[in-house]
Order: C-alpha cells, then sequence, then structure tokens
C-alpha cells in the first residue's frame, strides 16, 4: 500500500506529534513539525549511508519512510536527503 501525503496538510504520528510536508524548491519537500530524534538507513546492498541519499528516514513516533514507497501530492518520493539539518524529499518529475 503507498501512503500519499499533501503538501500542507497536518498530520499526526503515534507520538501526537503533528508534521507536514512543504514546499521546498522545485520537486522538492521538507518535513516540517517537532521531529526531534531520527534514525536513517541507507539503500540496501549499499554499505554506509550517504547524506544525499538516504534508503529510509524515521522520526521518533514515525512517519517511517522508505524511498519509492510514499508519495507527496501524487508523485512518488525517488530521493531523501538532508542539507542543513533538514530532511529533504524529492518527487519524480512529469514526464514531457
Amino acid at each position: 500500500m503507498v501512503i500519499n501525503y499533501e503538501s500542507g496538510k497536518k498530520y499526526t504520528n503515534r507520538y501526537k506529534d503533528v508534521f507536514w510536508f512543504e514546499k521546498h524548491g522545485d520537486g522538492v519537500y521538507s518535513i516540517e513539525g517537532n521531529l526531534q530524534y531520527w534514525r536513517v538507513g541507507g539503500h540496501e546492498n549499499e554499505s554506509g549511508i550517504d547524506s544525499n541519499s538516504f534508503g529510509m528516514v524515521d522520526p521518533s513516533g514515525g512517519p517511517c519512510l522508505f524511498v519509492n514507497d510514499f508519495t507527496i501530492n501524487k508523485k512518488k518520493c525517488v530521493r531523501m536527503f538532508s542539507e542543513d539539518e533538514t530532511f529533504l524529499f524529492e518527487v519524480e518529475k512529469d514526464s514531457e
């Protein structure tokens, strides 16, 4: 089952923390809210973790997010990365 998040819509995780996705650039969204503690993981069959391309991110209380397993505004998340302590999510581009 693919979960679709809508940018700007507020969601509540299992710890009752409110979070939402906010447009950060062309096809890129940040996750906002009081999400303090994070686990990150790399991609399957790769050693190490690259902050330019996470395989999964999981803030305390959720949501646990895996690349290619969810959408934002009905566009599949194809890359997760961090910049200046902000987690960013790139979605697929519209085909020309």
